[in-house]
């Protein structure tokens, strides 16, 4: 097996077992980066020589780009480890890319187009079965743009849901009319069971490290199939 291919599979491995942490508890431990990567750092032992200047750019340009997601609260902390582990393990792949950058911004899209398809179908579900056409009626502080916003960014907390962030609060001197509150998609966590109210307006926390893997896994599947059938 080459080293390119074990960097491949420790690649899948690592974001494989974070994706399970991040989908069962939004937290994945520190130790699985610091082991993954610690592994893909000492494999420069032996393809050294392989390393070129576009490696080296490569890397330095994901660890930039995974402190602007956590510094710009894009992501959380574990998301940006993930990006740094995997600019050491495996920076460029198919001679020129990026793995860390497609993947993450790959990743990001799918988070995008299918948290925005879930939130606009909870949202024609309850206009449908209260027959009202303004879901948003107790918001009337906020603007008619903001609430359009919102059909796409937000929807009523479900009894199933389980990593939520409430995005709402009152107005004191307004008893009864509350405003939105945008907020990052990975920070705040609160559990389902902390919010009890089904009326409160919520956004999801979507598991990324397991959107991650699922796009690493859909890339590298061909040198995947390579190591087994081979």
């Amino acid at each position: 097996m080459e080293i390119e291919q074990i960097r491949v599979l420790l690649l899948v491995l690592m974001l494989g077992i974070a994706g399970i942490f991040d989908v069962k508890s939004r937290k994945i431990p520190d130790v699985i980066w610091m082991v993954f990567g610690g592994i893909g750092v000492a494999l420069y032992a032996w393809d050294y020589e392989n390393v070129t200047s576009y490696h080296v750019i490569a890397i330095i340009t994901s660890v930039f780009v995974g402190i602007v997601i956590w510094r710009w609260n894009i992501t959380g902390l574990a998301d940006s480890f993930a990006v740094f582990a995997m600019a050491v393990i495996l920076p460029v792949h198919y001679e020129f890319v990026m793995m860390p950058i497609v993947v993450l911004i790959a990743a990001l899209f799918l988070v995008a187009i299918i948290v925005t398809l879930y939130n606009v179908s909870l949202n024609i579900f309850d206009i449908l079965r209260s027959k009202k056409i303004n879901v948003f009626s107790e918001f009337k502080s906020e603007s008619k743009y903001k609430k359009i916003f919102a059909f796409f960014a937000v929807h009523r907390k479900r009894k199933y849901e389980r990593f939520v962030i409430s995005t709402e609060y009152s107005i004191s001197i307004t008893p009864g009319i509350k405003s939105f509150v945008f907020v990052s998609l990975r920070n705040n966590v609160t559990g389902a069971k902390k919010i009890k109210s089904r009326e409160t307006y919520v956004q999801n926390v979507p598991p990324l490290i397991f959107y991650m893997f699922g796009v690493t896994t859909f890339l590298l599947l061909p040198e995947i199939l390579s190591v087994f059938l081979n």
